[in-house]
């Protein structure tokens, strides 16, 4: 296969013309970044293309195949494996690619690859349904990488995988046919124009049946978990050519196709659940309670080793002794669960007759409970294990999690010959945890490639491994992470040599060019493991820890957009890698890179508006990170250094924040200025001029949607003794825009208080108090601090050092407002305020009338939304969600850069409730933006809290 500098130009042209230039990306700064994915390997893509539909994949693969250039699918990047990455094409799906079915039962849904798992949930939700699969990633992964990588999860085991609940599925092949299972005159078109295909698949199964010993292999492996190579088994389940291919793209990691639509047959969501931990003093233990336990129809059991435990032993329901415990130390996450209450008894009284025979080996335990937040807490232990690992690793060394699978026979063997190698590489730090059920262990280790010691270290670990699991132990060398480009050369070694020629046979009749994904899962290198692998150099303490798996990235508002927040990490990391390539330690004489130049220059050129200006920086990228990086505190911290260099524009941030009032004052004339200039020139013509401007100079966008100007507002209740006082600081936003409706956000929550017999005191000069946040955001880091110790002190002395609650009407600001640990004041944003102080006090009636909510990031970050959630569930039976993470407005980008704005919500008409005319939040400028785009008028919950509530009657 040629790939020549004239084929992928001529082919990018083809792409442009067919797709657009928004969707075909070229610049080297914007390949790298999105190049990145979750596995420790590195390739920078030619052409990065954006699809939207199966349609626009039929493109790119017909184009492909013309100028025979090899084409990767990327779905979220989560992938551990090295299977998502390419020197070449690289497609990724766009998240506007969101369409999916449900039975009328919820016993099927169809869905297109898109779709993020955890969405996919919540749609199934309200059947008491969701699907098999259940990754640790399903809030990050999507269904087309769930389905291509065969990935299950800790409850899944084999029964509930993709390949199991799988029903139809609509295919793309390397010619660019389509091919839709569940549509009869697709199958028959495909009988009729691939009959030769078919009839091949159908004899290599033919064959593959009449070969006693691999059959015996296959079932063997298959009683495992095992996603190593393809799924042989489709081979020996099926005997029709379209089931075949059906199943063998299951796992199949692009490199035989596309799966542009699933159909999963969903599975019961037990209502029931009772969970607990059990640590024994010895592995043997453990596994031979396993082994009893998997007659039972348990819902899930969790291992973790002592190294594992030690790992998370600052978990607040983790024993403080546990480096007392014997070397061996075994705990084991039970949970048990059923539809029927009666059925769920019997069974705990079943594990409990067999727990029962462990009591002398057990070191400590949590027995089995129905207590909900004791689960919760167990089951972030678990899950904790993988990023506890990966938050204490050494500056320069990447996370490595590899998962393998034993017969549960050999389950106390493995363990104990994984630690010996643990010991032999000299990997102290390794840890092991797993879905014991079903004999899957994963194992933590961190690895640093910035050497060829290191290199060998690896090369030779792994084939220790190999041989271990492969051989004497006869498991399975991948159990759900895939095969990719780490395990490929070893495919051979697990599978046999018949069973790889098999392998082969596939890979040849549906990619006879060898264009999709190649050097993923066949690949006849023995060292393409340790190619192209991934450094990770010092960049910076704020973001050194990030692994690059992506977890952040469904909540980033520029997603599709600029980069997120690991595109972020990753772009400069590789500049600041670029720099040190560039930095002057070679001999003066020799001449530089011309490359490496102008790649430097590329990235140091992109980076200010990819990175560092289409930030929201609200820092929800925080609340997904395993290791708990904030980038937008990172992305903050970078244009406080910008504006170290900037003395004028530092000197009018001063100014404003000294005469804050007097800058209020003259926010609000602007804000009147703009209206008044549009009627005088009309708003058609003011906004066209204005959108010049804003991107020419970076001034604030015009638009027909704009807020009005606050009045000024006398504030404040009559202090009256035998009151509860309240302390009140209206939020700046509020103070200068005014609320969508009638009566002001400052006078709702002066009636309800009214109502409540609370008393609001507001500060005297409140017109000068700020939290800060304005100039915090936009690297002021000096004066935001000035404005908030300002604030801190006046409430402080209101609330008479935390005797009574101070309430902000907008959430951003209750969050910037925050105290530090140690301090007992209690500073609320109106939503927390209005669940635990006025719905106590107040009589409201529930309506069936449908609410839309839109549930903003600071609230996320303050409780994860649960207090917005209770007052509107407290006025509405029928609550619904934007299902936007984050509006991207971001305190006044929306205003001067707002293209973020517009796209963060392109998609959130999608979910507006039917006959839906307002919506409600907790954040102006939050509401300002969604008005715009939405065309419903978005105002504050406490506008309709206002309307609903009365006075209880006393």
């Amino acid at each position: 296969m040629s790939e020549s500098p004239k084929a992928m130009e001529a082919f990018i042209d083809t792409m442009i013309a067919a797709l657009g230039p928004e969707q075909v990306i070229t610049d080297y700064a914007l390949r790298y970044a999105l190049g990145t994915d979750a596995s420790f390997y590195r390739l920078t893509p030619q052409c990065v293309i954006l699809v939207k539909s199966a349609e626009q994949v039929q493109k790119v693969i017909l184009s492909a195949g013309e100028y025979r250039l090899p084409v990767t699918f990327r779905a979220a990047g989560t992938s551990l494996s090295g299977q998502a990455i390419s020197d070449s094409v690289l497609v990724l799906l766009s998240d506007d690619w969101q369409d999916y079915r449900v039975a009328e039962d919820g016993s099927w849904i169809s869905l297109s690859p898109s779709l993020i798992g955890a969405r996919v949930n919540r749609i199934l939700a309200p059947y008491g349904r969701k699907i098999g699969p259940d990754p640790a990633s399903i809030n990050s992964c999507k269904i087309g990488g769930i389905a291509a990588n065969n990935a299950s999860g800790m409850c899944c085991g084999v029964k509930h995988n993709s390949y199991h609940t799988l029903k139809d599925m609509a295919i793309i092949l390397a010619d660019g046919t389509y091919l839709d299972t569940a549509d009869a005159h697709s199958r028959a078109a495909f009988r009729q124009s691939h009959g030769e295909l078919l009839a091949s698949l159908e004899q290599l199964a033919q064959r593959v049946r009449n070969n006693q010993a691999l059959s015996a292999r296959i079932a063997h492996k298959y009683r495992l978990k095992n996603t190593t190579g393809y799924g042989l088994n489709a081979l020996v389940d099926h005997q029709d050519g379209i089931e075949i291919i059906k199943h063998l793209m299951i796992g199949s990691e692009g490199t035989l196709g596309f799966i542009a639509n699933i159909t999963y047959n969903t599975v019961i969501e037990p209502r029931f659940k009772r969970t607990g931990l059990f640590t024994f003093a010895d592995v043997q233990s453990a596994c031979v309670l396993i082994e009893q336990l998997s007659s039972l129809p348990i819902a899930a059991v969790e291992m973790l080793d002592k190294r594992a435990l030690l790992s998370v032993q600052d978990h607040a329901v983790m024993p403080q002794d546990i480096a007392d415990f014997p070397p061996e130390a075994t705990a084991l996450l039970i949970e048990i669960s059923d539809e029927n209450q009666q059925a769920l008894n019997e069974l705990m009284s079943s594990v409990d007759a067999i727990l029962a025979q462990y009591q002398a080996q057990l070191v400590h335990q949590y027995p089995l409970s129905d207590d909900a937040e004791l689960a919760q807490a167990l089951w972030n232990v678990r899950k904790g294990t993988f990023p506890a690992v990966g938050a204490v690793r050494e500056t320069g060394t990447t996370v490595i999690i590899e998962d393998v699978a034993f017969a549960l026979a050999d389950l106390s063997r493995g363990i104990k010959a994984l630690h010996y190698l643990f010991d032999k590489h000299g990997y102290a730090e390794a840890i092991i945890f797993g879905h014991a059920l079903a004999g899957n262990l994963h194992f933590v280790f961190t690895q640093a490639f910035d050497s060829p010691e290191q290199i060998q270290r690896y090369e030779a670990f792994m084939a220790d491994v190999a041989q271990l699991v492969a051989v004497e132990l006869q498991g399975s060398l991948k159990a759900e992470h895939g095969t990719g480009r780490n395990m490929a050369p070893f495919v051979a070694l697990e599978w046999g040599d018949d069973g790889y020629a098999v392998m082969g046979q596939i890979k040849l009749l549906f990619d006879s060019q060898g264009i999709l994904n190649p050097g993923v899962i066949i690949n006849h290198d023995p060292r393409a493991h340790v190619q192209h692998v991934k450094t990770m150099p010092t960049s910076d303490a704020q973001i050194d820890k990030c692994i690059e798996c992506g977890f952040c990235e469904p909540v980033c508002p520029s997603k599709e957009y600029t980069l997120t927040p690991r595109q972020r990490i990753s772009l400069k990391r590789h500049e600041q890698q670029l720099a040190l390539q560039q930095a002057p330690q070679k001999a003066p004489q020799q001449a530089s890179d011309p490359n490496l130049i102008r790649r430097l220059a590329s990235v140091r050129q992109s980076y200010q508006h990819l990175a560092i200006d289409s930030c929201a920086a609200t820092g929800l990228c925080a609340t997904r990170c395993p290791v708990g990086i904030d980038t937008g505190a990172y992305i903050k911290s970078l244009r406080a250094e910008q504006m170290q260099h900037k003395p004028v524009i530092s000197k009018i941030a001063a100014w404003s924040a000294n005469h804050f009032a007097m800058s209020s004052v003259l926010a609000r004339v602007g804000v009147r200025g703009a209206h008044l200039s549009a009627k005088l020139v009309g708003t058609p013509r003011l906004e066209r001029f204005s959108a010049q401007l804003q991107r020419r100079f970076g001034t604030p966008l015009y638009f027909s949607g704009w807020p009005r100007a606050q009045h000024d507002l006398p504030l404040g209740g009559k202090v009256s003794d035998g009151k509860e006082k309240v302390v009140y600081v209206p939020s700046c936003g509020n103070r200068i825009f005014a609320n969508a409706t009638e009566p002001s956000v400052q006078q709702r929550l002066q009636s309800l208080c009214d109502k409540a017999g609370l008393t609001l005191v507001v500060p005297e000069a409140v017109a000068e108090l700020c939290c800060g946040m304005p100039w915090q955001s936009h690297g002021f880091s000096d004066v935001a601090t000035q404005k908030q110790l300002q604030l801190q002190r006046v409430i402080a002395q209101l609330s008479e050092q935390g005797r009574w609650p101070v309430v902000m009407d907008a959430s951003p600001c209750a969050l910037q407002s925050q105290p530090q640990e140690q301090s007992v004041i209690r500073v609320l944003d109106s939503m927390r305020f209005a669940s635990e102080y006025l719905l106590p006090r107040l009589a409201i009636e529930t309506t069936q009338e449908p609410l839309w909510l839109h549930i903003t990031c600071s609230s996320q970050h303050l409780d994860g939304g649960t207090a917005m959630l209770s007052v509107a569930r407290a006025l509405s039976s029928k609550v619904s969600t934007t299902e936007v993470s984050c509006c991207g407005f971001a305190g006044d980008k929306g205003f001067t850069h707002p293209q973020l704005n517009d796209h963060a919500l392109r998609c959130v008409n999608e979910c507006k409730p039917q006959g839906c005319s307002v919506g409600y939040s907790n954040s102006r400028t939050c509401e300002v933006g969604l008005t715009r785009h939405t065309g419903v008028s978005f105002s504050s919950l406490l506008d309709l809290l206002d309307e609903r509530a009365a006075a209880l009657t006393r």
